[in-house]
């Protein structure tokens, strides 16, 4: 008796559910000290999503819960092209171990896109896993190479910095993106997500933030196995290492950052939270003119009163991205009731020396600065002298009670050998191993583009 077309469908996805078992398996084997990665993802069967922001089609594809796949598509590839699905599997779970998928709503998504898959199969092929290697990598090794020369590291991070940077160059390069794009991304769309989970309510998705944390963790736990590996195969750090260092790190969201260097001063207000105003008007009615309680009249506020802002002017670290910077900074203080009614912030400008010293006292006067800032310097990278600078202005009263002082810089340079009495923040504005040692007394901030490109509406 023939088979129904519903029972043909039914064995399909069957024979499709046991090649993947196969495939999941087979990486297990030989990555071992990947095997709670690979394992973490149950597969979902589906024929295509017509959503509302438009079809997701036919392939295979992750949200960092579990793997969409096409049984079609699975089967076909499956006889196509040896390696194929094993490729595809290594290729999605290194786009979660790297945190890819939860970045994506922040960021163009076409650079994006081809920024996660270049560091994804730079990493593949670095590791050498002789099961996932397919015919066309020498194509792959060559792109890859000639990126890599134009923008050096190969994390997405860095690639994607340099996308945003250099737009016409990005588009020529991006001709070459079929060879890297092993899945779809559309799952990595939030609103697009939210539809699909309606779809398979027995295993409830429990929200992008959760996934994104299990990752990071389950990335970090990888990196010591990682570093036996490339250390046994006699690799020096490579693409893994890096790629796991940039998204394990703790990374300070620049607004809370910019917090900590706020001071605690008292303003005269109500505090309407703490005030109870039972008994405020109970004693009013009773007695005519004496409340049973006086309003609170201090609310404790933090609030940036004597602050410091230092720009490096020696190198990249200028034009749309100082703007960008102040931008950021201008909001943020704007919009979380940091400003004084009157402030002492000094905006400095250095090189190898200092060349401005701009006084600002009030929100006014920031933002007229932040419109018509001019860059002045592009000599050596020296930061003394911004140190024995403020350390004058103190001497000079001109800072009375300063307590932090953010650097805004590009690069190496000379730092002061004495811990200054203040709290001390480099801030470099993209990730690299260009990134120097700083002392143990400063804290290093290291700020994504997405992070100056979320500039809060006030």
């Amino acid at each position: 008796m023939a088979m129904t077309k519903e029972e043909r469908e039914q064995n399909k996805e069957r024979l499709a559910g046991e090649i993947l078992d196969y495939v999941r398996d087979d990486l297990v084997v030989k990555m071992p000290f990947f095997n709670r990665a690979l394992l973490k993802m149950p597969v979902v069967f589906y024929e295509h999503f017509d959503l509302e922001e438009g079809e997701i089609p036919k392939g295979i594809g992750t949200d960092g819960h579990q793997i969409y796949c096409n049984k079609d598509v699975v089967l076909r590839l499956f006889r196509q092209e040896k390696g194929r699905l094993q490729r595809i599997w290594l290729h999605q779970v290194l786009h979660c171990l790297f945190r890819h998928p939860f970045e994506y709503e922040k960021l163009e998504s076409k650079y994006w896109d081809f920024a996660t898959d270049l560091a994804v199969e730079q990493t593949i092929l670095e590791m050498g896993i002789r099961e996932v290697m397919l015919p066309d990598d020498k194509s792959r090794r060559q792109t890859l190479a000639q990126i890599k020369a134009k923008a050096g590291r190969l994390t997405a991070e860095n690639l994607y910095h340099f996308f945003f940077l250099h737009p016409e160059e990005a588009e020529r390069l991006m001709d070459q993106a079929f060879l890297f794009k092993q899945d779809l991304h559309g799952f990595w769309i939030l609103d697009s997500l939210q539809q699909v989970r309606k779809m398979f309510p027995k295993n409830p998705h429990p929200g992008m933030n959760k996934i994104s944390q299990e990752w990071k963790e389950l990335g970090i736990s990888v990196q010591l196995d990682v570093q036996v590996f490339e250390k046994n195969r006699g690799m020096a750090p490579g693409s893994m290492s890096e790629n796991l260092e940039g998204v394990t790190k703790d990374r300070y969201n620049y607004e809370e950052f910019l917090k900590k260097f706020a001071i605690t001063s008292e303003e005269m207000q109500i505090n309407q939270e703490e005030f109870d105003y039972i008994y405020y008007t109970y004693g009013m009615d009773l007695y005519g003119n004496m409340p049973l309680v006086e309003p609170l009249e201090y609310q404790d506020e933090k609030k940036i009163h004597d602050f410091v802002i230092a720009i490096d002017t020696s190198g990249s670290c200028q034009g749309a991205t100082v703007q960008a910077f102040l931008d950021k900074t201008y909001s943020i203080l704007m919009s979380t009731k940091s400003f004084f009614h009157d402030v002492n912030i000094h905006i400095i400008q250095c090189d190898s020396k200092i060349q401005t010293d701009v006084k600002i006292t009030c929100p006014e006067e920031f933002e007229e600065y932040r419109d018509n800032i001019e860059i002045k310097g592009f000599g050596g990278t020296d930061f003394r002298p911004v140190f024995a600078h403020v350390e004058e202005l103190i001497k000079n009263r001109e800072l009375t009670d300063l307590k932090g002082l953010i650097y805004f810089t590009d690069g190496m340079g000379i730092f002061p050998e004495k811990m200054p009495p203040y709290k001390t923040a480099f801030v470099f504005v993209k990730e690299g191993f260009g990134i120097p040692e700083i002392p143990s007394w400063a804290i290093k901030l290291v700020l994504k583009d997405e992070d100056l490109q979320e500039t809060i509406i006030v």
